[in-house]
């Protein structure tokens, strides 16, 4: 399974499919053996010849992973487990904590960087909250603008996983200026913003 395709079934009403769940199970049995499954067992075997204690499992994986995107499931998947997982253990490296002062860090970084197209992002919430910010996310020290920009980026992360934002950096391209000029035109420059702005407010998605 790769990239968005993993996991192109998933649901966010009500509970994951059980497809999915048992494609979770399976990855974590092949990982640790019966070490995963030992987990659940409670050695009461159902009429299907289940587990009771594997189905019941399921089931509040299921509904606990809820509204869980596909990349965040994959992020779970992908990461390196000491020991089988709880679903608390598992849905914390799906949606790992922000480190908010970190964040900011590379956001100033990676924003200096795209003037020359040579940004990475490791997550495309910390761009959009950038963004968001603008100009002053390099006007000001982070302490000075710490509240706002964690509601930035607390926002960007709900509107990626709600649907409202690209879950993509849209690629900067580096254009070379015509013989005799040195900048962009000034109708250029706003529809640029204009652009980045009409994503921002949910009016376009993608383009």
């Amino acid at each position: 399974m790769t990239g968005k395709q993993r996991l192109s079934g998933v649901t966010s009403i009500n509970r994951l499919p059980e497809s999915w769940i048992n494609k979770i199970f399976d990855r974590f049995h092949g990982r640790f053996g019966n070490a995963f499954a030992a987990k659940w067992q409670t050695g009461h075997i159902n009429k299907d010849g289940v587990d009771e204690g594997i189905v019941n499992a399921k089931k509040v994986w299921s509904e606990d992973l809820a509204g869980y995107t596909p990349e965040e499931i994959t992020r779970g998947l992908q990461t390196r487990y000491d020991f089988p997982p709880s679903v608390d253990q598992f849905m914390k490296a799906c949606r790992p904590s922000l480190d908010y002062e970190r964040a900011f860090v590379t956001a100033v970084e990676q924003m200096r960087r795209r003037q020359d197209a040579k940004d990475v992002w490791e997550n495309p919430a910390i761009y959009w909250a950038a963004v968001k910010l603008g100009g002053d996310l390099n006007n000001y020290p982070y302490q000075s603008i710490k509240s706002r920009w964690h509601k930035a980026l607390d926002n960007a992360v709900q509107d990626i996983r709600n649907g409202k934002l690209p879950d993509e950096v849209p690629q900067k391209r580096v254009e070379l200026p015509a013989p005799g000029k040195t900048t962009i035109p000034p109708e250029e420059v706003e529809r640029r913003f204009a652009k980045v702005h009409e994503i921002l407010d949910g009016k376009i998605i993608n383009g």
